[in-house]
């Protein structure tokens, strides 16, 4: 089951703003994202149509990606020893080689970076 920030991402990024299409997108039964799209509008996060099934993201909601791109991102580091893995997030990265590697991170607003290096 997607998470909220999951759906909001799908509205935004696949230009989705009728339940419907949503809906098969998400591969939720349609009563169910109803109920979901109402407790979202309840809170603010979207503003959903229950008659024409009409749904668009608050001004609020569009403009935060701009003020976080705005902020120096989050930077950090990660030495993966040979035959390891290290999980970020819901990510498993995993390092079969023969060296121990370098993850170097990145995370905007938009768009996450792993850069990965020779740690030697």
């Amino acid at each position: 089951m997607p998470n909220t920030i999951d759906i909001l991402s799908v509205i935004e990024e696949q230009k989705l703003y009728n339940i419907t299409s949503l809906a098969k997108k998400l591969e939720i039964p349609l009563e169910q994202l109803k109920k979901i799209l109402t407790n979202l509008k309840r809170h603010n996060l979207l503003e959903y149509n229950i008659k024409t099934g009409k749904i668009t993201l608050p001004a609020w909601l569009i403009n935060i990606d701009k003020k976080i791109e705005n902020v120096k991102p989050a930077t950090g580091a990660i030495i993966l020893p040979t035959n390891e893995e290290v999980r970020i997030q819901d990510v498993a990265i995993g390092n079969f080689t023969k060296k121990d590697l370098e993850l170097k991170i990145r995370i905007k607003a938009k768009l996450k970076e792993i850069a990965i290096c020779d740690s030697s």
